[in-house]
């Protein structure tokens, strides 16, 4: 399970970010994180009674119509059916809207940073550190740890 979700956390991220580089898109993103980052405290909770239903919802909004394209291209790269990976997809897009939204309040984000936000979690991912996304860092930095179990 960590591999796919080690696996899709850039794609997820990169399409969010790609939507919030819309005004429309970022105030859409930030209407759903405001929703979840309520939800952020329990997240291990979360993981165990996953609304599979909301998550498949949010990885529609995140990917629209290439869905079906990141499922696969993930299932290739971790050897999980693609199947398999939406499941688990499904199951872990809430819990992280939970904690995008935590930290969107945390560091005073507004809807019109959210794409520079998502910018910084990236660049702190790819580049091992984490040290400049103003506390988003630590917020993410043990998803896969967290979504592992």
């Amino acid at each position: 399970m960590s591999s796919v979700i080690n696996n899709a956390l850039p794609y997820l991220l990169g399409a969010m970010q790609k939507n919030a580089s819309s005004q429309a898109g970022a105030a859409s993103l930030a209407d759903a994180l405001g929703y979840h980052a309520g939800n952020a405290g329990n997240i291990v909770d979360n993981l165990k009674t996953a609304d599979l239903v909301d998550g498949k919802k949010i990885l529609s909004h995140i990917f629209g119509g290439n869905l079906s394209s990141v499922l696969n291209g993930i299932s290739r790269n971790t050897g999980v059916g693609s199947n398999i990976v939406g499941s688990i997809l499904a199951s872990i897009a809430p819990s992280l809207l939970a904690l995008l939204g935590k930290g969107q309040q945390s560091s005073g984000t507004n809807a019109a940073g959210l794409e520079s936000m998502l910018g910084m979690i990236l660049g702190g991912m790819s580049s091992g550190g984490n040290s400049n996304t103003g506390g988003l860092g630590s917020i993410l930095g043990g998803l896969g740890s967290i979504f592992g179990k």
